[in-house]
């Protein structure tokens, strides 16, 4: 659930850390990857698990190369995909960051 504080910040609520629009995101270095038709095959290093993202977790992925804030990553993704519901977008891409952090694969700057 997407929290809007007083002064206009959202926020994933129940979240491992608080996301707002502006925490700087970025993948781990030194994570196994591949893709494979279109879709990012990523194992995470600490139980070796593989992990398959959809087209839009694969755009997302692919664009954390560079450390990238919230709010940078929902414009590019709106950008991308033509066909995605704006008022989801944050929702959706926070749950998914909070996802890659709960498995380590991405650095959370606040």
């Amino acid at each position: 659930m997407v929290i809007i504080n007083k002064s206009g910040k959202k926020y994933l609520k129940n979240c491992v850390m608080n996301l707002s629009e502006k925490t700087k995101i970025q993948r781990v270095e030194n994570v196994a990857q591949r893709l494979f038709e279109e879709q990012m095959l990523v194992i995470t290093p600490k139980d070796s698990l593989l992990h398959r993202f959809n087209e839009v977790g694969t755009y997302i992925w692919q664009i954390l190369d560079t450390p990238k804030t919230v709010e940078d990553i929902c414009a590019e993704v709106n950008e991308h995909f033509e066909d995605i519901d704006e008022k989801q977008i944050f929702e959706d891409i926070t749950g998914f960051i909070a996802k890659l952090e709960e498995k380590k694969l991405v650095k959370i700057h606040s």
